[in-house]
This record gives structure tokens, C-alpha cells and sequence, in this order.
């Protein structure tokens, strides 16, 4: 009779630790989506970002330094040694210099010095470097005075 009562303990505790086991890969399972959904999130709004100021860039600007000020005129953000960048939080929210130590992700157009016509790359990165988009964008000078 106990050596039945053992096999049968035995039997649930095999049973348990199997359950535990499923458990914690399921769990495990569960942050690596989170994370990935996450990531995949702020790199649809960081292409949102870098084509929005594309737009503006291409549409208001007859050159790179009025392409610049009209990208700041609509998205905000800095001028610095010929770099227009803007910082943001975990959120997507504009964040000031000031409080860098907050921003998460930045948005910036690199001007193409090398061209001939307007060129910039439009970047978004993460803090830690990482480029969740990168998008080449390039308009013609127009003469309005012609």
C-alpha cells in the first residue's frame, strides 16, 4: 500500500515540474513577443518620423538651411553645426536639450554637402546608437524670382 502512495506522489511531482517547465517557457515566450512588438512599434513611428520631415524638407525647402528651419518650424527640435535633430522620450514626446538625460530616440537630417542638388539622410536612432530607420531624401533648387 505506501509504495503505491509513493508512486503516486512521484507521478504528480513529475507532473508538476513538467507543468512548471511548459510555464516558464511560455512566460519566457511572452517578454521576447513584448519585446519585439515594442521594438516593432517605435520603428513604425520612427519611418512615420523620418518621412514626415522628408515631406517637409522636400515641400518648403529651395535649399538645405530653409529645408532645415522648416522642419524645425514643424517638428521642432535644434539646430547644431549644420545638423536639424530632435530628442525624444519613451513616449514620443519632444524633449528639450535640457532634458536629454529623459530622450530616448533621436531624429536627425544629416545634410549631403557633396551633392550637387539638396541632399540629407534622415535618421532615427535609439540612445543606445541603434538606427531603427535611415531614409535618403534629395530636391530641386527653385529659382522663384525666374
Amino acid at each position: 500500500m505506501r509504495g503505491k502512495a509513493t508512486l503516486a506522489l512521484m507521478e504528480q511531482l513529475v507532473m508538476v515540474l513538467v507543468f512548471a517547465l511548459a510555464a516558464a517557457l511560455c512566460v519566457q515566450a511572452f517578454a521576447a513577443s513584448n519585446r519585439m512588438s515594442e521594438t516593432a512599434a517605435a520603428r513604425d513611428r520612427a519611418v512615420q518620423l523620418a518621412q514626415s520631415a522628408a515631406e517637409i524638407m522636400k515641400s518648403r525647402g529651395r535649399n538645405m538651411a530653409q529645408a532645415q528651419s522648416a522642419a524645425m518650424d514643424r517638428l521642432g527640435g535644434q539646430l547644431s553645426q549644420g545638423v536639424w535633430y530632435v530628442l525624444y522620450d519613451r513616449d514620443w514626446n519632444e524633449v528639450s536639450d535640457d532634458g536629454s538625460k529623459d530622450a530616448v530616440y533621436r531624429l536627425e537630417a544629416l545634410p549631403d554637402s557633396d551633392a550637387g542638388q539638396p541632399k540629407a539622410e534622415i535618421r532615427v536612432s535609439v540612445e543606445d546608437g541603434e538606427t531603427l530607420t535611415s531614409l535618403p531624401v534629395a530636391w530641386q533648387e527653385v529659382d522663384n524670382h525666374a
